[in-house]
């Protein structure tokens, strides 16, 4: 027995040892064994194998072993073939062996049409099949990936091997002077027998001579916060546009007030027609407007040319020239601010006072303040300056260094202040169709600042401010006798009617409502009106009327009212004694025109009943 059979026994019987069933201790006896005695030469000789070895059966190979060995020379021979198909297959087909050449100017004038040739070459040993050609541009001069013109596929159909097709188009592009602009060549095909498809693709840059359209902006590079600013933005025409509307637009920053534009604008504030355009004749727009902000702030202002959407003629579309213009905001050289209350009511006087200071490094001579007033319930007789000439034939207040001696010679950093008093009208003189009621006031301040030799250069200041007059909205509480005993008596109901009546000025008041409380004798028994939303709250004891929007001059012709009824049952405590049937009524309100709240309030009413003609002297005390 060899040692490798010998091993294998050994493991056999290991196996057999942990079997579930014991096929070990059952054996049956087979032999004994006995020596056998073997003569073993000392020396190797080199003597044919016995035949009798030769006898000895050799094991059959697993069919998974040949399984194996087949694949493996299986996998050989694929590898071998596909390598030799690849080098030297006629079907084989790469991107790489296919040339996509362009022919045209690198150069174009923004607006005109560019023509291109493009060629395609196939260096493949195959067809290739189904090709198409796809052709994609900008739009306009923006960069968004997403605003393409795709010109319609061209379907070029099976190129030969070797074989070179040539295709002509046009496009045109836009853009700012000197960039370039990519058109993008997209190639599909399908490789013979297969439907599979390729691409392959390659862009062509053109740079841009000339736009088709010149945008020039003539603005200062710095501007005073809150004082007028205007530039003129100019389109010059360089190439024939294309068909459609040509538009411009200004989008202003957020802190820019428009005030005006000549010529005005075609739609909103912002965009302006471009029809008019042409080689000889630019159009030109001036802006006028103030901007606020701190010192140092930057605000942008962009323009843009191009067509306008089909359906929104406020939006540019595509874009075929654009720039952008930055003003930075800068502390006035002298500056006045003005100090007062933005809203009041109407007869109440109203306190101004102007601070003013140089922020130059130099002195600044001959100081000048002036305060011009107006508004449409701007009361002319109540003018009171402090140290100043109300010019009433120009409606301004004058301040000089004849007045003010601190504005003869304004030192660098010099600093101070003027103050003045008006009031608005009363109401009994406001004229009913009075709309918006506000009182202006426009102050400027100006002086000379000593340049070289004994000249002087002019420097000036603008500021405004609006008080916005707050409408007078009122409530009236009034109570009549209704049912019971009159006077009221101890321990039994007497039931009245409550009216509240609205009284409101100048401005529609929105979201208005008015409550009162009720004492713990009184009880609520129901809303007598209509059209009103009158409620009770049971928690808090109120009488709550929900009006909502008041009309502006409510009252007297145009009344407004709501009625409910109230129960009095009044405790011989009180007999002799005028009770009160309701609390203090408040209202409140928002003021449409100054977005303001507005609150008043009415006394409690109780039951002496002043209005009520059937009421008579001692009636209004509980009796036993």
């Amino acid at each position: 027995m060899s040692e490798n059979e010998h091993e294998n026994k050994i493991e056999d019987i290991k196996r057999r040892l942990y079997e579930p069933l014991d096929t070990v201790t059952h054996r049956t006896h087979e032999g004994v064994l006995h020596t056998v005695n073997h003569k073993v030469e000392s020396e190797w000789k080199n003597e044919e194998i016995d035949n009798s070895l030769n006898m000895i059966k050799k094991p059959k190979t697993s069919i998974y072993k040949k399984f194996f060995i087949a694949s493996i020379i299986f996998f050989f021979i694929a590898v071998g073939y596909a390598i030799y198909m690849f080098y030297n297959g006629n079907s084989s087909v790469s991107s790489d062996n296919i040339d996509i050449t362009v022919i045209g100017n690198a150069f174009t004038k923004g607006g005109e049409e560019l023509p291109l040739q493009i060629e395609i070459k196939n260096n493949n040993k195959a067809n290739l099949e189904l090709a198409n050609l796809i052709v994609s541009y900008p739009s306009g001069a923006s960069d968004n990936e997403a605003d393409v013109i795709r010109l319609p596929r061209i379907n070029i159909g099976t190129i030969k091997p070797g074989e070179t097709i040539t295709k002509n188009i046009k496009v045109t592009l836009f853009g700012d002077e000197k960039s370039d602009r990519n058109v993008k060549i997209s190639f599909e095909y399908h490789p013979e027998g297969s439907n599979a498809i390729f691409t392959k693709e390659k862009d062509y840059s053109v740079n841009i001579s000339s736009a088709p359209l010149s945008l020039t902006i003539d603005a200062p590079d710095t501007a005073t916060s809150d004082q007028p600013v205007s530039f003129t933005v100019k389109a010059t025409l360089n190439t024939a546009l294309p068909s459609g509307d040509t538009m411009m637009q200004v989008t202003y920053p957020n802190n820019f007030i428009y005030e005006s534009a000549l010529p005005a604008p075609t739609f909103g504030n912002s965009m302006w027609s471009l029809s008019s355009l042409s080689l000889t004749n630019p159009v030109s727009v001036v802006v006028k407007g103030r901007i606020i902000g701190e010192d140092k702030d930057q605000q942008i202002f962009h323009v843009y040319a191009g067509t306008a959407k089909q359906n929104d003629k406020s939006t540019i579309d595509v874009v075929y020239n654009s720039l952008l213009h930055t003003v930075t905001v800068t502390k006035p050289f002298i500056e006045a601010n003005i100090l007062v209350d933005e809203t009041s009511s109407l007869g109440d006087t109203i306190n101004v006072r102007i601070t003013w200071a140089n922020n130059l490094p130099n002195r600044i001579t001959d100081g000048q303040i002036i305060a011009n007033l107006g508004g449409n319930v701007f009361d002319r007789t109540s003018v009171s300056p402090s140290g100043g000439f109300f010019d009433s034939l120009n409606n301004r207040i004058i301040w000089d260094k004849n007045g003010d001696g601190d504005l003869a010679n304004i030192e660098p950093g010099a600093s101070g202040e003027v103050s003045f008093t008006i009031r608005s009208l009363d109401q009994k003189n406001v004229p009913t169709n009075i709309v918006d009621p506000q009182l202006s006031i426009d102050v400027s301040i100006r002086g000379n600042e000593p340049s070289l030799g004994s000249t002087f250069t002019e420097v000036n200041n603008f500021s405004k401010k609006v008080v916005k007059i707050l409408s007078d909205l009122q409530i009236a509480s009034s109570a009549i006798y209704k049912d019971g005993p009159l006077p009221p008596k101890a321990e039994k109901q007497t039931k009245y009617q409550v009216t509240w009546s609205l009284v409101n000025s100048t401005n529609a008041i929105s979201g208005a409502v008015a409550r009162a409380a009720l004492p713990v004798y009184v009880t609520w028994v129901g809303n007598d009106s209509q059209r009103e939303n009158v409620t009770y709250n049971e928690s808090t004891r109120e009488v709550i009327w929900n009006i909502g929007s008041v009309k502006a001059n409510t009252g007297g012709v145009n009344t407004r009212e709501a009625t409910f009824t109230l129960s009095l049952l009044p405790s011989i405590s009180q007999v002799g004694s005028t009770p009160q049937l309701m609390k203090e009524v408040s209202i409140t309100g928002t003021d449409v025109f100054t977005n303001a709240t507005v609150k008043n309030r009415y006394m409690s009413i109780n039951t002496l009943l002043s209005g009520d003609p059937r009421f008579q002297n001692g009636d209004e005390r509980v009796i036993q």
